[in-house]
């Protein structure tokens, strides 16, 4: 019986998709054995094949969007998840990540990565994300990530402070510490930065 990890590639790119099928094919440990260009022939295949890993592009033809698409994917028995994507905005992975998905990664990483991210979700590591995207977020606390929200809304500090139960002066202090975080040199760049990064939407669509 093949101990190889089977996965199932999901992603309406052809170049990608081939690129992915013939780098991860020459890869030890891994095997190819399906793919689909769009969610619906994705799903249908995910739960008939039952792959270990199903490597999923976010934005997909088909009948479902991001968030019903992922959720579902997601529920396939014995299979997980490795978005692969191009859609880097922190706060979205944040929610592709809550909703099950077991990795995140940049279509600009290599075909090596990928696999080694396949072997990583295998081995039973969670929330594995490209390095890329690391860079200051890691940085930024779940107490921080609140603000941020709050100033990509378009709140003051005095609406954030009543909001928190904390003073605009602590506020405006943790604003600072962030602007450090971040390299960037005002309260208009932090609130730039917010919004840019997906702060201040933060549904997806069904």
């Amino acid at each position: 019986m093949s101990t190889d990890i089977s996965v199932l590639i999901v992603e309406d790119h052809q170049v990608t998709l081939d690129g992915l099928k013939h780098g991860l094919s020459r890869e030890q440990g891994v095997n190819v054995i399906g793919s689909a260009s769009n969610s619906d022939e994705g799903l249908e295949l995910a739960k008939r094949l039952r792959p270990d890993i199903i490597l999923l592009d976010l934005h997909l033809p088909g009948s479902a969007g991001p968030k019903s698409m992922v959720k579902a994917f997601c529920s396939v028995p014995g299979s997980r998840v490795v978005v692969f994507s191009g859609e880097s905005r922190m706060a979205f992975i944040q929610i592709v990540l809550a909703m099950g998905a077991a990795g995140y990664l940049l279509k600009s990483e290599s075909v090596g990565t990928v696999a080694e991210t396949i072997r990583q979700v295998m081995s039973g590591k969670k929330s594995i994300i490209s390095e890329e995207l690391l860079n200051g977020e890691q940085k930024v606390t779940r107490s921080e990530q609140e603000v941020l929200k709050m100033l990509a809304r378009g709140m003051k500090y005095q609406d954030i402070a009543d909001m928190r139960s904390t003073s605009p002066a602590t506020v405006r202090k943790q604003c600072e510490l962030l602007l450090l975080k971040l390299g960037l040199a005002s309260r208009e760049e932090l609130i730039a930065w917010a919004v840019q990064n997906g702060y201040g939407s933060l549904e997806l669509e069904p």
